[in-house]
């Protein structure tokens, strides 16, 4: 790390930080990124929720990816692009539910809540 070198200095780190909060990110979104949160707390598939901190999280991520992709506001993709990494190890399955635990936690929460 001692000879690792910057790809990006301060200025331009905080202008990124400042271009990620004017993502727009529209009401339909902010509905599908509480289902999914819901989702986990009602299904028994998990043994504990995602809590509102968790979906925080994943609105910023789901910002960050947008703007890295070159979109002015966030899309269902974007949001399913960072989910895996921002709250897959959130994710624990119930194994006394009896299902086919060889699909992952988030694969599942992603063909269970409806894309709006």
């Amino acid at each position: 790390l001692a000879n690792a070198e910057a790809v990006v200095d301060t200025d331009r780190l905080l202008e990124l930080q400042a271009l990620v909060n004017q993502v727009h990110v529209s009401d339909a979104l902010l509905d599908y990124c509480q289902a999914l949160l819901e989702f986990t707390r009602s299904s028994p598939r998990f043994k504990h929720g995602l809590s509102p901190r968790a979906g925080l999280a994943l609105l910023r991520s789901a910002r960050a990816w947008a703007l890295l992709e070159g979109h002015r506001l966030v899309l269902p993709e974007d949001i399913q692009a960072v989910l895996r990494a921002t709250v897959g190890h959130r994710l624990i399955v119930a194994s006394e539910t009896g299902r086919d635990e060889s699909r992952s936690a988030v694969d599942f929460l992603l063909e269970s809540v409806p894309v709006p």
